[in-house]
């Protein structure tokens, strides 16, 4: 996979009011903070975050949620997904995070980002409800990588273009399943996610 070619990740997370400690969140509004970025920082804080980890620890190319906690960030949790094909993880979450990942994400020139966009589809299921997907147009995104990350391949930082469709959620609160489908074309993803949260 190289940048300058489309790029299809596929990634999961979940979202589950607490009972007793924490408000109901709603899987369909953005957390504060996240939900401020724009949709150019949140792709590039995304991305070179999956481009952070050489390919043997990289969350994108982990087979089973072993390498999900690699690199996170302290004001949000990122889970990454697969370049296409199926794949089941286990991974655990701190409590109250808010989380952010792609469904389906491409990179590439300016058309060949909206040419994948406009065959992207994609759904979030969370034990049996649909979470909402946001659908984000080309725009510039900054990569900064280490040397051979299986995204950009190289050290240092990339300038594309980077589209896809995108979920936003509130914090974390509860252990569960979670289900992403996402397909653009004959390219097709699909993730299932035992999320700890603790």
């Amino acid at each position: 996979m190289r940048t300058g070619r489309s790029l299809i990740l596929l990634a999961a997370t979940a979202l589950l009011a607490g009972a007793c400690a924490a408000p109901e969140a709603d899987p369909r509004r953005p957390p504060p903070g996240i939900g401020e970025l724009s949709t150019g920082e949140l792709q590039s804080r995304w991305w070179s975050w999956a481009a952070s980890s050489p390919a043997r620890s990289n969350p994108v190319a982990d087979p089973d949620g072993s390498f999900c906690a690699e690199n996170q960030p302290a004001d949000v949790w990122y889970l990454a997904g697969t370049v296409g094909g199926r794949a089941e993880r286990r991974c655990s979450i701190p409590k109250g995070r808010p989380v952010v990942l792609p469904v389906l994400n491409f990179t590439g020139t300016k058309a060949e980002c909206a040419a994948q966009l406009a065959e992207a589809q994609g759904t979030v299921v969370w034990g049996r409800t649909d979470v909402a997907v946001e659908r984000i147009e080309p725009t510039t995104i900054r990569i900064k990588g280490v040397e051979g990350n299986p995204l950009t391949r190289k050290a240092g930082t990339v300038t594309t273009y980077g589209c896809g469709l995108w979920v936003r959620l509130g914090p974390v609160w509860d252990s569960g399943a979670l289900t992403i489908e996402g397909s653009a074309g004959s390219a097709s993803t699909s993730v299932r996610y035992d999320l700890r949260v603790g």
